[in-house]
């Protein structure tokens, strides 16, 4: 009679086939562990350079607010003076600079200034009578070359309790940012041209463009040193409209645009940028709507003066 064979377990084969599929399964666990550690490394390093670098830029920061505070008080430390090699264009139109200079604050709550570049025009005088009828208050900045024709229109900004500042004279912005001397040569002009046609000598300015742009790398931090020197002050924009370009924007379109602009509340002093050129009449007809949706949002337009604390542009580095 035959006896079964007792069963004495896997084969020698299988038993080494379990074996490799074993190390083949530990082998895989230990390369997922070694991603997931590189993985974490790697986040661990990017947050720390992350961290790094975002302590540097606000480094950067203190020491261009600490630049803007200097001149802004005029240098008061002596040392601080004698460090700073005089330059030929500082002893340009010596009588071109606001005296005493003024001492820039804090905006008061829920004002917006609505600034207008590019004028006068006609569309300066319908801005001015949607302004009126609303009972609020603009800044414009001007182009020199400009006023000649329209010296009505800038005494009646003067006269309506606006505030008028200089954009530029010729608006070249190749021409102007040439050298700190082209860009005072140009300021003058429009200095006086605004002083001939309403007796006010403009305290505030924009620069074409904005302080810190494509048009003025070479040169934007001397420019900003000496206007401020001079006790000029400048103001960029948190928040436009949009129709800086060719295109034609609706009632709407521009109204939006600036809403959306303030909602983000990227700065301290919400300051609008808007345009009164001679091809603006969308901007002109819009600024009825604008206004009254201004007032609906709980929003005051007032003009802005050396007392209010200026939106600026950062320096690159």
């Amino acid at each position: 009679m035959l006896r079964r064979r007792r069963y004495s377990g896997y084969s020698s084969r299988y038993r080494r086939r379990r074996v490799s599929v074993s190390a083949v399964f530990r082998f895989i666990l230990i390369i997922l562990l070694i991603g997931v550690i590189g993985y974490c490394a790697v986040t661990v390093y990017r947050a720390f350079r992350s961290s790094a670098y975002i302590a540097e830029l606000e480094t950067q920061n203190k020491t261009l607010q600490a630049t803007v505070d200097r001149y802004q008080a005029a240098l008061p430390d002596p040392s601080i003076a004698e460090s700073i090699e005089p330059m030929d264009y500082q002893t340009l139109y010596p009588e071109m600079k606001v005296d005493p200079k003024p001492t820039p604050a804090a905006a008061p709550a829920n004002t917006v200034y609505l600034t207008f570049d590019g004028g006068p025009s006609q569309n300066t005088a319908t801005i001015l009578d949607a302004l009126k009828n609303a009972g609020q208050k603009a800044t414009f900045f001007v182009v020199g070359k400009n006023i000649a024709g329209n010296e009505a229109i800038v005494k009646r900004i003067v006269d309506e309790g606006h505030t008028i500042g200089i954009r530029s004279y010729s608006n070249d912005y190749n021409a102007i940012y040439a050298s700190p001397e082209a860009f005072l040569e140009d300021f003058h002009q429009a200095y006086q041209a605004v002083y001939d046609a309403c007796g006010v000598y403009p305290t505030v300015f924009r620069f074409p463009g904005g302080s810190v742009s494509p048009y003025n790398q070479a040169n934007y931090e001397q420019l900003i040193a000496e206007m401020l020197r001079r006790g000029f002050i400048y103001y960029d924009w948190s928040a436009s409209a949009g129709d800086d370009t060719s295109a034609s924007r609706t009632i709407t379109q521009i109204t939006q645009a600036v809403l959306n602009g303030l909602s983000k509340k990227s700065s301290s002093t919400p300051v609008v940028l808007l345009h009164d050129g001679a091809n603006k009449t969308s901007t002109a007809t819009a600024c009825a709507n604008l206004l009254s949706e201004l007032s609906r949002a709980g929003y005051t337009c007032d003009r802005l003066t050396g007392s209010v604390r200026p939106v600026t542009f950062a320096y690159n580095r």
